[in-house]
C-alpha cells in the first residue's frame, strides 16, 4: 500500500480515493478527506454521526444492516452508525466515548477529537503507548549493584557510558544508573513513522522525564506525551481513559506487564522483560543471573525491540488493510490476527492435561490457541506436538514413538514472545530430580 503524502490538505490526500473506504466522525479512514469535500465517492456506509451518513433512510435503516453491532463510537454503531439507544442491546464488543472524561464501563476509552484523528488518519499513524521499566530500559539504584556485577566494572562510581547504552541519571536529579535495551533509539525511529507514540509508566515523574530524556533528548518522539502513576485512575493500574487522544480501536499498547492492563488486553502486546540489572532480578523474585552479571547483553538486528517492531508494522498494515476491505476498524483484530499465524498449522497436546473442560481453562492451552495452534487432551495421527513437563510420561514416550515434536513450555512462551514458530530442539522437556524427605 503506498504511503499517505504528507500536507497538502484535504486536496492533496483526496487523489487516493474514491472510493473512500468509509467514515468516522466525518473523516476518511484511507484519506482524511472530509465527507463534505467529497463528490459521491463514499460507499453506501458511512461511519460517524447520524447526519454525515450517506443515503441509508437514517438510523433505522442503517440499523437493520446490524444486529450485532461491533461496537460503537460515540455513541453510533462504527459498521451502520446507528445510535447506541436505538440498537436494542445488540452490540458485541466495544464501545468508545467520553463520559465526563473518565472510563464510562470495562470497555470504554476516551476517544480523541476531530483533529486528533485526522492527524493520524492523513499520517496512516495509529497510536502507541509504550511502558518505561523492563520493556526500553532498565535502572537500578548506584548502591544496589551484586557481587558478581561489582567483578564486571560495576560501582556507585560507574561513569556514562554511550556505547553500551549506560547512563547515570544524577543530571537530572535522579540517583540511579540506566541501561538502554539494545536498539531502543532505533526502535522508537522506526516506529514514530507509522505510530504516535505515548510513555506510560508507573514510575514517579521526575524518573520518567529523566528516562524519557535519555530516549528522546530532542523531545521528538513524545513530546510532552508522558503518563505517569499520579495520572492514573486506579492506582497500581493503567488504561486509556488516561491518554489524551487514544481510541481503543486505534491503540496500541507495548509493555512487560500484563495485570497492569485490567481492561484493554486486547490492546496489549506483551514484552519479554529486560532484566540487565540484578535488582530487576529480585524484584521479580526469578533466580537467574543478570544479563550484567553474565557480562553479555541483548543483541541489537534480532533482539526483543527489533522483533515487536517488525509485530508493530504488521499490525499497522493489517489495521489500514482491513479497512480499506471494509471491516470496521478495529486494532485489537489486527493484533489478533498477527498472533494467530504463530503456531498456525500446530495440534498440540498437553500431556498433564486428560479433562477436556478443565484444560480448556489453563492458561498455557489458552496462549496456544491464541497463538494458533489446535489444542489437544489425547494423542492421535493429527498431534504434531506434544507439551510436557516430565519426559518420561505416556505421551511423551508417544511423542518419541511416532517421531513427533516433543517439547516444554517454555517452547509456547518463547513463541509468544518472539511472534514466531521456535526450534523445537531448543526447548526438550527437562527431567525433574525429585528429592527424598527423610522423616
Amino acid at each position: 500500500m503506498s504511503e499517505m503524502k504528507q500536507g497538502g490538505g484535504n486536496d492533496a490526500a483526496a487523489p487516493r480515493c474514491p472510493p473512500h473506504p468509509g467514515f468516522i466522525r466525518g473523516l476518511c479512514f484511507l484519506c482524511g478527506v472530509k465527507v463534505e469535500d467529497t463528490e459521491g465517492g463514499a460507499p453506501e456506509l458511512a461511519i460517524g454521526d447520524e447526519n454525515e451518513m450517506m443515503e441509508q433512510g437514517g438510523s433505522e435503516a442503517a440499523a437493520a444492516l446490524c444486529p450485532p453491532h461491533p461496537g460503537f463510537v460515540s455513541g453510533l454503531c462504527s459498521l451502520c452508525g446507528a445510535k447506541e439507544e436505538d440498537a436494542g442491546g445488540s452490540a458485541s464488543g466495544f464501545a468508545v466515548g467520553y463520559t465526563q472524561g473518565a472510563l464510562a464501563s470495562a470497555t470504554t476509552s476516551i476517544g480523541p477529537h476531530a483533529s486528533d484523528l485526522e492527524t493520524l488518519l492523513r499520517a496512516r499513524k495509529l497510536t502507541l503507548i509504550l511502558d518505561l521499566d523492563h520493556t526500553l530500559l532498565n535502572s537500578t539504584r548506584l548502591d544496589d549493584f551484586s557481587p558478581k556485577e561489582e567483578r564486571n566494572g560495576f560501582t556507585s562510581d560507574t561513569r556514562d557510558d554511550p556505547d553500551r547504552g549506560l547512563f547515570r541519571l544524577e543530571p537530572y536529579g535522579v540517583a540511579k544508573l540506566t541501561k538502554l535495551r539494545p536498539f531502543a533509539r532505533g526502535f522508537l525511529e522506526q516506529a514514530s513513522s507509522i505510530f504516535e507514540m505515548h510513555v506510560y509508566t508507573l514510575a514517579g515523574r521526575a524518573y520518567a522525564r529523566a528516562a524519557v530524556k535519555l530516549l528522546d533528548p530532542d523531545g521528538v518522539y513524545f513530546g510532552k506525551r508522558i503518563v505517569t502513576r499520579v495520572d492514573s485512575t486506579r492506582r497500581g493500574m493503567k488504561s486509556l481513559d488516561v491518554i489524551p487522544g487514544a481510541e481503543f480501536v486505534a491503540a496500541v499498547i507495548l509493555d512487560d506487564s500484563d495485570s497492569v492492563w485490567p481492561v484493554n488486553q486486547d490492546n496489549l502486546i506483551l514484552m519479554d522483560r529486560y532484566h540487565y540489572f540484578s535488582s530487576t532480578c529480585r524484584k521479580f523474585g526469578y533466580n537467574i543471573n543478570s544479563l550484567a552479571e553474565q557480562n553479555r547483553d541483548e543483541r541489537e538486528h534480532d533482539g526483543s525491540l527489533a522483533v515487536v517492531l517488525e509485530v508493530l508494522k504488521r499490525v499497522h498494515k493489517g489495521f489500514f488493510d482491513s479497512v480499506l476491505d471494509g471491516a470496521p476498524p478495529d486494532v485489537t483484530e489486527a493484533i489478533r490476527e498477527v498472533r494467530r499465524q504463530v503456531l498456525l498449522g500446530c495440534t498440540v497436546a498437553f500431556s498433564w492435561l486428560n479433562d477436556l473442560e478443565d484444560a480448556m481453562h489453563t492458561p498455557m492451552w489458552k496462549l496456544a490457541e491464541r497463538l494458533g495452534a489446535v489444542c489437544e487432551v489425547d494423542v492421535g495421527e493429527t498431534v504434531t506436538h506434544v507439551v510436557a513437563e516430565d519426559p518420561v510420561t505416556k505421551k511423551a514416550q508417544w511423542a518419541r514413538d511416532n517421531n513427533k515434536f516433543l517439547v516444554s513450555t517454555e517452547w509456547i512462551k518463547a513463541a509468544s514472545f518472539r511472534w514466531c514458530r521456535q526450534d523445537e530442539q531448543a526447548f526438550p522437556p527437562v527431567e525433574v530430580e525429585l528429592c527424598e524427605w527423610n522423616s
